[in-house]
This record gives structure tokens, sequence and C-alpha cells, in this order.
């Protein structure tokens, strides 16, 4: 694969949550991970702090034009959820490898995708 790697925010919870240590690459989020992450309205102080420490070592990437045209047209020709549209949107712009495990997206996208665990076992 490209070594270049665009963790849905499902991807990443999952990865905190059974304590994995990626193998090293060149990781990103689109900053609409960073916000689903942060806004959710039961997240306990302490379970932000680990998420903040999480995201500080792996770039986030905002929403450029180009990723905000590509994320219509998505959302336009696959019927995605908007913040999933943007995510896809964001890998292929970036020319990265969109790892996630949500299944609808993974089979929506257009561009490359992995599992957490194929990700894993790449290394």
């Amino acid at each position: 694969m490209s070594g270049k790697y665009l963790l849905d925010t499902n991807a990443l919870i999952y990865a905190i949550n059974r304590k994995l240590k990626l193998p090293s690459a060149d990781y990103a989020v689109s900053v609409i991970t960073k916000m689903e992450l942060l806004s959710w309205p039961q997240l306990s102080p302490s379970e932000e702090l680990q998420l903040r420490a999480a995201l500080s070592g792996i770039q986030v990437l905002q929403l450029s034009e180009t990723i905000q045209e590509a994320a219509i047209k998505i959302r336009k020709t696959t019927s995605m959820k908007l913040p999933d549209s943007i995510i896809a949107a964001t890998a292929i712009d970036g020319g990265y490898v969109l790892v996630t495990d949500d299944e609808k997206l993974r089979n929506r996208h257009v561009g490359k995708s992995l599992k957490l665990d194929e990700l894993l076992g790449e290394f």
C-alpha cells in the first residue's frame, strides 16, 4: 500500500480502545473525525484528554475547496452521509488509503480502503 493512511473515526476509536500501537506510517484524520470524536456528549474529561493526546500525533486535514467539491460529488453519486462523504473526499484528495471498519463507507468509497485489522496485518 501507499504508506499514507487516513483514519476514520471508528478506526481511531477501536485503536485507542484496544490500546493498539499503529505501525510507523504517515497517518492523518479529517477535521470531521476530530469534531466527531471531541463532540460526543458523554465524553468524560479524562476521555477527552486521551483523545486529544492521540490526535496530537496525527495530522488533522482541513476542508480545502477541492475536498469540499469532491465531497459534494461523492454525496450526490453515492448517497453517503455528508460526514462520510467528506472523509472519503479527504482520503482521495490527499492520496490516502482510508482505514475504516464502517462496512457501508468502505463499500461505497471509490478509493483504496482497509479495515483496521487489515492495516495491522500489512506490517
